[in-house]
């Protein structure tokens, strides 16, 4: 357990997981943000696995960590918060790819005073060795299911989330309706993420 007066950085994932769902709302903002900053550049990495363009990357990413916070409650301590918050991540980043990419993004920001948190020591950037296995294996096992797709989703699903092109380019390429495209490519979304939870159930 965390000690009275040591630095948020040196708490263990439990403990600040427990702050930031505590009724004390200054030291609930301290450890979001220390967790965000444990797990931002590994979360980043992640998602660029899905989508290439670094600046959605970071939208995908604040975004991922707001459905996070605000899932708090419902993360059950006996799994794996990184496993838990990769998830969200990639799902994340499937409902990025599941629209068309002239569509406008809005930014989803964190209502974390930085100003109130200046004293706070952040860890280092880099990853962890688990992140980083996390992230590789999480990725192996996506282009496993999409491989395992049937055959009437599994062409449009390598367009859009792997090869990361639009609707239009995909029906362009395939001949197919637009309509028909994005009809498939949501169905492949939701195969994929159907069979990626029944694995993490199976871990």
């Amino acid at each position: 357990m965390a000690k009275t007066g040591s630095r948020l950085t040196d708490w263990e994932e439990e403990d600040l997981i427990k702050a930031a769902l505590g009724d004390d709302s200054a030291l609930a903002q301290a450890a979001f943000y220390t967790l965000y900053s444990r797990y931002h550049k590994g979360v980043k990495g992640h998602i660029a696995h899905y989508v290439q363009d670094e600046e959605e990357v970071e939208d995908i990413c604040m975004e991922s960590f707001a459905k996070a916070f605000k899932q708090l409650a419902t993360y059950n301590f006996g799994n794996k918060f990184s496993t838990w918050l990769f998830r969200i991540a990639r799902n994340t980043a499937f409902d990025h790819l599941s629209h068309e990419k002239a569509r406008t993004h809005k930014s989803v920001r964190l209502t974390i005073d930085y100003d109130a948190l200046e004293h706070i020591d952040i860890p280092s950037d880099d990853d962890s060795p688990e992140e980083e296995v996390i992230g590789t294996q999480d990725h192996e096992s996506f282009l496993g299911c999409v491989e395992a797709l049937p055959d009437i989703y599994r062409e449009v699903a390598k367009f859009c989330f792997i090869e990361n092109l639009g609707y239009k380019e995909i029906a362009e390429k395939t001949k197919l309706p637009l309509n028909t495209v994005k009809t498939r490519i949501k169905r492949a979304k939701d195969l994929v993420i159907k069979r990626m939870a029944e694995e993490d159930q199976d871990l």
